[in-house]
């Protein structure tokens, strides 16, 4: 039974077996197509939008931010953001994509005829009409004819405009949680190479399916779009607006999901797929759904945080989820760093952030760690909202525009506040 077989059928023991058996075999780039396909089928039924594609992108990102790995990731990371000991680096990045594979083991399908769709060709055309085809489409809820043009594009080498333009009409309303931006940011990151044929054309199902719902028929007035689609935009200067990431990473509202549309916004301006101009439009729509007041720099210092507020206190430690990796990380983590692991699994929320202030630079990577592993090797395997904030959040210290003690508080705040739950 291969992993997405596997996946729908909800047999975790199997969706394992298998990816240990292509992790032995298969390119990267197939393991990462073939999970993306799994995650593809991802029905929305609590919430309107499915979170496995955005979970991918952030477990992926966690995975990279690690370290190389042969079997992990298709190309080794130019910058690695995080250094820690060869041994628990290699069992926690298994752990991760154990953990991805389980998740998607423990989620709503799309019931086959309602799923994505395969039989989609999209003809010879040229790469304008395959995107006037793709917009027009997305504006006019035609879900066949908007995969045809994104499809096209892909084939034909034309990824860039096809994910600018992609990226611009799901920054028109992101909406009051800022999904229908984070949601395609994350899924066009990973969309298969086109030579994994239907990986790729259900990921594109996934991506029109949601597009339609969440994408206004007539764009906002005020919107302003690109010109410039052919090629990378200039990366926008966040540092005016960091009192703003700030204050969505402390007051991150419902699931994380401030934090998590601020480092979408701040990671698709640095890889050049969305200009000035949006990246102010989306900032203004984080403003809107942050509605509080934006903390002032004095207020997001981490040592003024932690006396003027407090997190979540436990009645128990939340259950261990067991993975074939899970226990080499969690011993290490035992053996090797058991102040602050130890601290991390307190009832008391303040016996860990006591201990932050002190943090010093070689102890904040193995804290990072760490945290990744307490947020994805306990809880709720259907649990999504506490990684993807976590990578979310870290990720916005490595762009520079949060400290990495304010993130650590915060990760720590915001895991024990849902790691129980959502």
């Amino acid at each position: 039974m291969n992993i997405v077989e596997a996946c729908l059928r909800s047999n975790e023991n199997a969706a394992l077996a298998a990816l240990k058996d292509i992790l032995s075999r298969a390119h990267p780039s197939a393991t990462w197509a073939i999970l993306m396909h799994a995650a593809s089928w991802h029905e929305q039924r609590t919430y309107d939008t499915a979170h496995s594609t955005i979970l991918t992108f952030s477990i992926h990102r966690m995975i990279e931010e690690l370290g190389p790995h042969s079997k992990l990731l298709i190309t080794e990371p130019e910058n690695t953001p995080i250094v820690v000991p060869t041994d628990l680096k290699k069992s926690l990045q298994l752990a991760l994509i154990q953990r991805l594979t389980q998740h998607l083991t423990s989620v709503d399908h799309w019931s086959p005829e309602k799923g994505p769709r395969y039989k989609v060709t999209s003809g010879v055309d040229s790469p304008g009409n395959l995107l006037r085809k793709f917009t027009q489409s997305i504006r006019e809820k035609s879900m066949i004819s908007a995969m045809e043009g994104g499809i096209g594009l892909s084939s034909m080498g034309e990824y860039l405009r096809f994910t600018r333009i992609a990226l611009s009409m799901a920054a028109e309303h992101p909406d009051g949680l800022g999904h229908g931006f984070i949601l395609p940011v994350s899924l066009l990151t990973e969309v298969p190479e086109v030579k994994y044929t239907n990986p790729t054309n259900a990921a594109l199902w996934h991506l029109a399916e949601y597009m339609i719902r969440k994408v206004p028929s007539k764009m906002p007035e005020k919107f302003i779009v690109d010109e410039q689609f052919k090629k990378p935009a200039e990366p926008t200067d966040l540092n005016p607006h960091i009192d703003l990431i700030g204050t969505a990473v402390v007051d991150y509202g419902m699931l994380g999901h401030n934090g998590i549309f601020a480092h979408r916004i701040a990671y698709a301006s640095n890889e050049g797929l969305i200009h000035e101009k949006t990246v102010e439009w989306l900032l203004d729509a984080l403003k809107k759904n942050i509605r509080g007041d934006i903390l002032k720099k004095t207020q997001l210092k981490t040592k003024k945080l932690i006396t003027v507020s407090k997190g979540t206190d436990w009645d128990s430690v939340p259950s261990a989820i067991s993975l074939p990796s899970s226990e080499k990380v969690r011993n290490w983590l035992s053996e090797n760093l058991p102040d602050s692991w130890n601290a991390m699994l307190d009832l008391k929320s303040a016996t860990f952030e006591q201990m932050i202030p002190s943090l010093k630079d070689d102890d904040i990577d193995l804290v990072r760690a760490a945290q990744y592993a307490l947020c994805s090797l306990y809880g709720h395997p259907n649990s999504s909202h506490i990684m993807i904030y976590t990578q979310g959040v870290w990720g916005l210290a490595d762009l520079g525009l949060v400290p990495k003690d304010l993130v650590a508080l915060q990760v720590h705040r915001m895991v024990r506040e849902y790691l129980k739950g959502r």
